[in-house]
C-alpha cells in the first residue's frame, strides 16, 4: 500500500521541461511540469511545432503560417533557462518552416512546405547547409532515425512519404500512403516508418528496407501525429476528431487501445477534446498531449487511461517537446 501510494505520488507530480507551441497566441509555453506553471514567449508569426535540443538547453520552434499574416518563414530558438528567444533565423523562399528535429546540439532539420523541401539548418550560423527536396506538395511532418541514417517527410499534397539517406541528401523513394498524409515517424528500432492518413482515416506501415507498404491500419478520428515510446513497443497517435490517442502496438501492427482523452480522471474544459502534438516520457508508460480546443497540456497513463493532470497554456497549442530520445 505505501509502495502504491508514493508511485502516485511521483505520477501526480512529473518532472520535466515542456515547449508547447500556441498556434494563435504567437507563442511558446515553457512549461515546469512539477510546478504546473508556464512561462509564455513570443515567437513568429503561427508557431506549429516544437524541439528541444539533445543537451535540454535551447529549444526550436517552426513559425509557420498564420491566417491573413502568411509565412512565418522563420525559426525561433529559445533558451530554456532564461526562457526568451535568443534569435531568430529568416528562411529564404518564403519557406513555411513546420515538422522540425534536432541532428545534434548544434543542428536542427526541418520541413519547408511551400517548397517542397527539407532543410538542413546550422543554429549557430543561421545557415542552412543542405537541401533535401521531396519533389512533392505539402512536405509537411518529419522523423529523423540516425541510427537507421534515415529522414523522411511526410506529404500531404501527394499522400506520400518520402524517404531520404540523411548523410549523402539522396532521395531514396516516394511511398504512396493515403489520403492526407500528415503524421510519419520512423520507430526506434529504424525498421519501420508508420504514416498517419488523416483524410481516410487509416496509418499506413512501411518497411524501411523494401520501401512498401507492409500494413494498413484502419483508424477513424483523424490520425493527427506519430510518436514512439523510447522503448521502440508503442506507437502514439493523436486522433484530432475522435478526441483519442490511439496506442499502437510496433512489433504487432495493430492498435492496443484508444485512450479518450479526459473521459478518466482529471477533467478538461470542453466535452469533445481536439488533441493535437504527443510527447512520450523517458520510462514509455506516460505521455504529454496538447489539446487545441482546451488550450492546454495533459498527462495520460497510457496503461490506465487516466488523464493525470492538466496545465493552461494559451491559445490552440499544438506541438509538444521534452529533451528527446536519441536514436
Amino acid at each position: 500500500m505505501i509502495a502504491s501510494l508514493v508511485f502516485l505520488a511521483l505520477v501526480a507530480k512529473p518532472s520535466g521541461t515542456a515547449v508547447i507551441v500556441n498556434q494563435q497566441s504567437d507563442s511558446a509555453s515553457i512549461v515546469d511540469l512539477a510546478a504546473g506553471t508556464a512561462v509564455h514567449v513570443p515567437v513568429g508569426n503561427g508557431p506549429h511545432e516544437s524541439a528541444v535540443s539533445p543537451n535540454g538547453k535551447l529549444a526550436v520552434v517552426t513559425n509557420y503560417y498564420k491566417q491573413g499574416l502568411g509565412p512565418g518563414s522563420s525559426l525561433s530558438v529559445l533558451d530554456l533557462a532564461a526562457k526568451k528567444e535568443i534569435k531568430r533565423i529568416e528562411l529564404d523562399k518564403q519557406a513555411m518552416p513546420h515538422g522540425v528535429e534536432w541532428v545534434d546540439d548544434g543542428k536542427v532539420v526541418c520541413t519547408d512546405e511551400r517548397n517542397q523541401r527539407l532543410l538542413l539548418v546550422d543554429i549557430d550560423a543561421g545557415k542552412v547547409e543542405r537541401e533535401y527536396a521531396t519533389g512533392q506538395t505539402g512536405s509537411h511532418m518529419l522523423s529523423l532515425n540516425l541510427g537507421a541514417n534515415r529522414l523522411v517527410s511526410s506529404n500531404m499534397g501527394g499522400g506520400s512519404v518520402t524517404i531520404f539517406d540523411f548523410k549523402s541528401g539522396d532521395r531514396l523513394e516516394t511511398v504512396s500512403t493515403g489520403k492526407e498524409c500528415e503524421g510519419v515517424g520512423i520507430a526506434p528500432d529504424g525498421k519501420t516508418i508508420w504514416a498517419g492518413n488523416r483524410a481516410e482515416d487509416t496509418i499506413s506501415v512501411i518497411d524501411v528496407a523494401t520501401r512498401k507498404v507492409v500494413k494498413k491500419i484502419e483508424s477513424k478520428g483523424f490520425p493527427y501525429r506519430v510518436q514512439f515510446t523510447p522503448n521502440g513497443k508503442w506507437a502514439l497517435i493523436p486522433h484530432a476528431v475522435s478526441g483519442e490517442l490511439v496506442v499502437c502496438d510496433v512489433a504487432k501492427m495493430e492498435v492496443a487501445r484508444r485512450i479518450k482523452v479526459g473521459a478518466v480522471g482529471v477533467k478538461i474544459s470542453v466535452p469533445n477534446p481536439s488533441p493535437a502534438g504527443v510527447w512520450p516520457y523517458a520510462d514509455s508508460n506516460f505521455a504529454l498531449v496538447t489539446v487545441r480546443n482546451d488550450d492546454s497540456v495533459v498527462v495520460v497513463d497510457l496503461n490506465s487511461g487516466e488523464t493525470l493532470s492538466r496545465i493552461p497554456v494559451q491559445k490552440s497549442p499544438d506541438g509538444v517537446a521534452m529533451q528527446p530520445k536519441r536514436h
